[in-house]
């Protein structure tokens, strides 16, 4: 799959290596991660870091994915530009009951 069918994000782990300024990521690295942030299509990558090729950047992105600091999925519906296409609210609207589930109970906890 190319880098332009992907959409990549950083992990939990590489948002703490980015707000720790980690030394073992390369300065090249430092800038994908950058502009990744929380999350971005590989196209906006490579436009954000228009002084590099390409396949510069694919294999940073690979390094990154490799360690664990950067995870991406693939583009299901190229003409999907919100990028809600994959949701299914059943399992969405399921998710939000269950929260409100936990705050009501915590809310209880917290008032005794």
């Amino acid at each position: 799959m190319a880098i332009g069918d992907r959409i990549y994000r950083r992990t939990w782990a590489g948002q703490r290596a980015w707000e720790m300024q980690a030394p073992k990521v390369s300065p090249e690295c430092w800038k994908v991660l950058g502009s990744i942030g929380a999350g971005a299509h590989a196209a906006m990558v490579c436009a954000s870091l228009q002084n590099c090729s390409e396949e510069d950047i694919q294999e940073w992105l690979a390094q990154l994915e490799q360690i664990g600091l950067v995870e991406s999925v693939p583009v299901i519906d190229k003409n999907d530009l919100d990028f809600t296409g994959n949701f299914e609210l059943a399992a969405i609207r399921a998710e939000v009951e269950k929260l409100r589930e936990q705050n009501e109970k915590i809310g209880q906890l917290l008032a005794r």
